[in-house]
């Protein structure tokens, strides 16, 4: 069953990052389909669990501990971004700083209400495990009490949610700190005497589009939540070119042949090395 449960969630990620690179109309459809993809990848779960009986007390806390939290903070994240968008104020910079601010509040809020579980959340500890994520346990203390999300009880063990919360609540927390900073920095400044001349993309856009994938896919720009959709967008704004279908260019770049499906990372590897060889006087 967890096998069964890793390997969808697997799946799912990997819809929602070719979901997130194909041009939607708009913000909200985009999200109304990653919610959508989300949804059904739950209902699937949920069957898996109604058609399965849990051998011992162990794998069914693993399930409801870790498995299907990270099912709901998808659900909970992609919900959270599309009411964002949604509510997003027209006005100024300042009315954007405090829609963003606000979300964080709200985020502060909530672990506070949850202290003491979250705490056990962040301890990894164990010793509640038995009540907190099997079935049909609910005599808890009063600090770890909590109200029921999902009715039916086949499927909720009533805490996973909150776990699946906490998982989703950093995740939105380090985007809203992410947008924040971006709305403080200065607007940059008109051209000047003084000022650096621009650079421009002079190589292949196909390798630009990999290099985009290759920072998606590795996590290192904010701790991988920012999509590769926009990634695409700063290198092209940086580098003052347009790429055009990044998605369509990557599907072809997946279509080569096995020794070649990443030209420009080996180029650039080759290169490196080269570079500290001759340094290095090899």
């Amino acid at each position: 069953m967890i096998q069964l449960a890793e390997q969808l969630h697997h799946q799912l990620v990997e819809q929602l990052r070719e979901a997130d690179c194909q041009p939607a109309p708009s913000a909200i459809q985009q999200h109304d389909c990653l919610l959508r993809l989300i949804s059904e990848a739950i209902g699937q779960l949920k069957q898996l669990v109604l058609r399965h009986t849990f051998p011992d007390t162990q794998e069914e806390i693993r399930f409801f501990k870790h498995c299907k939290p990270k099912f709901t903070s998808l659900l909970i994240y992609h919900t959270r971004l599309a009411q964002l968008d949604l509510k997003m104020p027209l006005g100024s910079r300042q009315d954007m700083l405090g829609h963003f601010e606000k979300e964080l509040l709200l985020i502060r809020v909530f672990y506070e209400q949850h202290v003491s579980l979250y705490q056990y959340f962040l301890s990894q500890a164990t010793f509640l495990d038995e009540r907190l994520f099997v079935r049909g346990n609910q005599d808890l203390p009063s600090p770890y009490s909590t109200t029921s999300v999902d009715s039916d009880t086949r499927f909720t063990t009533h805490y996973d949610y909150l776990f699946g919360r906490f998982l989703a609540n950093e995740r939105l927390r380090q985007y809203l700190l992410q947008a924040i900073e971006d709305l403080e920095r200065p607007a940059p400044a008109g051209p000047s005497a003084g000022q650096r001349a621009a650079i421009s993309w002079t190589g292949s856009k196909v390798h630009l589009i990999e290099l985009a994938y290759a920072l998606y896919e590795s996590g290192q720009i904010n701790g991988g939540t920012t999509g590769v959709q926009e990634i695409a967008e700063r290198l092209e704004d940086f580098f003052q070119v347009k790429l055009g279908g990044v998605y369509r260019t990557f599907q072809e770049m997946r279509q080569r042949k096995k020794d070649s499906r990443t030209k420009f990372l080996d180029l650039m590897k080759e290169r490196l090395l080269c570079r500290m060889d001759t340094l290095d006087g090899s």
